[in-house]
């Protein structure tokens, strides 16, 4: 039972190694960047399209339309489609009072389709090369929209990200986050951003790839399929203030997650036509902490089996059950602590993958049953 312990703490380490092997990537091509950094200046892009994602985000609308509507004005070519998939909660009719604006198109879906479905139905409509993703619920730091395209004046980058802050609309600070954030920007050095924040990022037109309307990871999907010809970069001063991380992540969202990252790896030709560096960084980034928590988990278990004989396993055991039922509270119960938070994540994505896991074995053996003779 023990080399159970060896093997977390393998994958644990391995993980956190990640950063060092993206830090020896963006060495070896510090060369080439530094080559595109002192090219002259080209000339600045003037034509845009924002297209905005709306589902049942009344109360975000009015401000978020606002604050764009005065960001784009600094471009001399620009447009803003707006996006509404069948809300419920008066988002519609909310809407209603911005249109006949100059440069604004609202279309109303009479029927929820879902994300894929209307940014695919948003590029088709943009009249512009350069296009930037938007959703409804975040607030953007200033000059967002200017500095998430000047990236794009660069002919090998095809799609910029903006990047999530680690202090939320409620100035709380997230460890995670802060975490997330400087492994994607060691990323961005390299060229190879694994995924862009998709609340908010800019891409070129003709980097687009239309998404399967079943999708869940719109922007893991995307961001694949551009990495295939393209580069993609982080842009850390382009702010995206998103509600507290701990509220956001809950088992819905994690199962969603996870259910995501299974029909990636059935998209065979999506990963198959990737450069073996990006296939490396993929399954390490994305994959590689998806086994940790059911590892530790699996230790969890142990240690509780362990604890009837040392009592160094038994105290181990006490403190991450009380960690774990501390962490499974609801929000306004808890205190602010990284490790609980963590510790939270972890329960949350064990019991999701035996969720999953359980099911599609429930399936294959309902399937096996169907078709015996």
């Amino acid at each position: 039972m023990i080399p159970i312990f060896w093997i977390t703490l393998l994958l644990i380490v391995l993980y956190l190694a990640y950063p060092l092997w993206l830090m020896m990537l963006s060495k070896t091509g510090a060369n080439s960047a530094k080559k595109i950094i002192e090219k002259s200046e080209t000339p600045k892009i003037k034509g845009v399209s924002v297209i905005l994602l709306s589902y049942n985000g009344k109360h975000f609308l009015n401000e978020k339309i606002t604050f764009l509507i005065k960001e784009l004005s600094v471009f001399e070519n620009h447009e803003m489609i707006v996006i509404d998939d069948n809300s419920t909660d008066g988002s519609q009719e909310a809407l209603n009072k911005f249109s006949g604006m100059d440069h604004l198109t609202i279309i109303l879906n009479h029927s929820h389709h879902g994300i894929p479905h209307s940014m695919n139905a948003g590029v088709d409509l943009a009249r512009y090369g350069y296009i930037i993703f938007c959703d409804q619920r975040q607030k953007l730091s200033d000059h967002i929209l200017q500095w998430i395209i000047d990236p794009l004046n660069n002919e090998r980058t095809g799609a910029v990200s903006g990047c999530i802050s680690p202090t939320d609309k409620e100035n709380r600070y997230s460890w995670i986050r802060k975490y997330e954030n400087f492994v994607k920007l060691a990323e961005s050095k390299t060229g190879s951003l694994m995924g862009v924040y998709g609340p908010f990022y800019s891409i070129k037109k003709q980097s687009y790839s239309k998404i399967p309307e079943n999708i869940v990871l719109d922007d893991l999907y995307l961001s694949l399929k551009v990495l295939q010809s393209k580069q993609i970069e982080l842009r850390e001063d382009c702010r995206i203030f998103d509600e507290n991380y701990v509220a956001l992540y809950d088992y819905k969202r994690i199962r969603r997650y996870l259910t995501g990252f299974i029909q990636i790896l059935k998209e065979k030709h999506l990963v198959g036509d990737l450069m073996m560096k990006h296939k490396i960084m993929l399954i390490w980034h994305k994959y590689l902490r998806l086994l940790i928590p059911l590892f530790i988990f699996l230790s969890y278990l142990i240690a509780g089996i362990l604890a009837c004989k040392e009592t160094g396993f038994l105290i181990l055991f006490c403190l991450l059950t009380a960690l774990g039922i501390v962490s499974v509270l609801p929000l306004k119960l808890r205190f602010s602590a990284g490790c609980q938070n963590m510790i939270r994540l972890i329960i949350l994505y064990f019991i999701g993958s035996i969720d999953i896991l359980f099911k599609k074995v429930i399936r294959v053996k309902g399937f096996r049953h169907l078709t015996k003779p």
